[in-house]
């Protein structure tokens, strides 16, 4: 059963965005690769697809060609949702108790199947129609409606819509749940008659670990790092690498640093906690400071005097300066200047300026709220900054406040603090947001990207049309 694994995305992509307006939610990325990687590393399959929503499918043919994307499912097949997160052996003891012809579940969703013939099709289907555009329409009309247009009308609207829920879990089922008791929610009616149909074998799963929410995967992230370093077979210094003298290494058994990349003098990377892996063609310049686990991914550039802290992954061809602290930066994102930027995820194609910084602590030292889905939820973390979907840019000075969201493609600057929800395609200054326009949106897109060698493709331009309709829909209303 293992020669054909399907990673699929399930009805929660919403709990993602903006970040998953851009991209399905197994392409998010933690550790040191993205969800849908790491499913593939674990599960021993010998061929690969994946099912998402329909208007990202020409996005995944054209960044992963050998995949098959939204293809029909023929023949045995092992289904694992894309927002399952396994370390060390824990995938395989996942699959290891499915039977043939067995699904496991946790909660009201899948977490992983094995099917063959019909059944494998039909559950395709399945999939497919809790991911179809009638579904994303469906969404946007829930989440339209909650816009910072007013300062006072939004003060009201965050206080009736924050969840009270206990955000300490590994994963939350039901997005409005109000008490404990109610955490769990039934299989939707069509999957209960497929399993009938079928005479499939359930399996709840209560220990799988799927994620629900952003936050959740800033916060497994130096867990995952960790997980990856362990798993790679990769110890010590390329044959091709040049490391200084004057470069301090702490725990050097737990430090990798790949071909051609380039550590200079004064530079400390501080294994001693967790581990630190520099990879292939990656610059570290003088006096940086690498406190593990940290992970730095191919032809990246650490500035000068940079200090990089626990749990902090950075994709690949990034520039990242000034502080930060258990933070993800997706590929081909720039922070090269002073400021900090903590316990956030920060999206592709994204430009940070020089001294902008978040919050990632009130100062009452309570649990964050955060918007998500069209609701401000209470996330039950102490420690947590900015979600910034991709393509969007700061301007210098720009301050964010604990638990800010910024949508996909939004330009934003100011000395004030930015409102705590800047929905996608903005542009503007603290409280005073208008719309971003989509040409000159797609043209500043063109040129960030041709700079990096990256064409911008008929498929990025459909992409961004997509989404500005997308959001116009849901929460553009300024």
């Amino acid at each position: 059963m293992k020669h054909f694994a399907c990673i699929f995305e399930d009805k929660k992509f919403s709990n993602f965005f903006p970040l998953s307006l851009s991209l399905p939610v197994f392409e998010l990325r933690i550790g040191s690769r993205n969800f849908r990687s790491r499913l593939q590393m674990e599960s021993g399959a010998e061929k690969f697809g994946v099912l998402c929503r329909d208007y990202l499918g020409p996005l995944m043919a054209l960044r992963e060609p050998a995949l098959t994307v939204n293809e029909p499912v023929e023949g045995d097949t092992v289904f694992l949702n894309g927002r399952l997160l396994c370390y060390g052996d824990e995938l395989s003891e996942v699959l290891n108790k499915i039977p043939e012809n067995g699904i496991a579940v946790k909660g009201g969703y899948v977490v992983a199947a094995k099917l063959v013939g019909e059944g494998a099709k039909d559950f395709a289907a399945y999939i497919r129609g809790r991911i179809s555009e009638t579904t994303i329409e469906q969404l946007c009309a829930e989440l339209k409606g909650y816009v910072n247009k007013d300062k006072k009308a939004s003060a009201t609207k965050s206080r009736k819509n924050v969840l009270p829920q206990d955000a300490s879990e590994g994963t939350y089922e039901d997005d409005h749940a109000l008490g404990q008791d109610s955490l769990v929610e039934k299989l939707p009616q069509p999957l209960l008659q497929l399993i009938d149909q079928h005479n499939l074998t359930r399996l709840d799963v209560p220990e799988a670990r799927l994620l629900s929410f952003p936050w959740q995967i800033v916060e497994e992230n130096p867990v995952a790092i960790d997980d990856d370093f362990q798993k790679s077979p990769f110890r010590g210094q390329s044959e091709e690498s040049v490391v200084y003298p004057g470069v301090q290494m702490v725990g050097e058994e737990n430090i990798v640093v790949g071909e051609a990349a380039v550590v200079r003098p004064g530079v400390v990377l501080d294994a001693s906690a967790g581990p630190i892996m520099i990879n292939d063609g990656t610059t570290v310049m003088p006096n940086a400071c690498l406190l593990g686990p940290v992970y730095v991914g191919n032809r990246c550039i650490i500035k000068s005097g940079a200090k990089i802290l626990e749990g902090t992954s950075i994709g690949d061809v990034c520039k990242v300066g000034g502080e930060v602290d258990q933070a993800i930066f997706s590929s081909y994102s720039n922070k090269q200047h002073d400021g900090f930027i903590g316990h956030s995820y920060v999206g592709e194609w994204v430009n940070i300026g020089a001294g902008t910084n978040n919050s990632d602590l009130k100062n009452n030292y309570s649990a964050v709220r955060m918007w998500c889905a069209g609701e401000i939820r209470q996330t039950g973390r102490q420690f947590l900054g900015l979600i910034m979907g991709d393509h969007s840019k700061t301007g210098i000075g720009t301050l964010f406040n604990s638990g800010t969201v910024v949508g996909f493609n939004c330009n934003v600057y100011s000395s004030e603090l930015v409102d705590r929800f800047v929905p996608s395609y903005s542009w503007g200054q603290g409280h005073d947001i208008t719309n971003y326009e989509l040409e000159k949106a797609m043209l500043t897109a063109q040129v960030v990207m041709e700079r990096r060698g990256v064409k911008f493709d008929p498929v990025y331009k459909n992409l961004f049309h997509k989404i500005f309709e997308l959001t116009k829909q849901c929460d553009r209303n300024i």
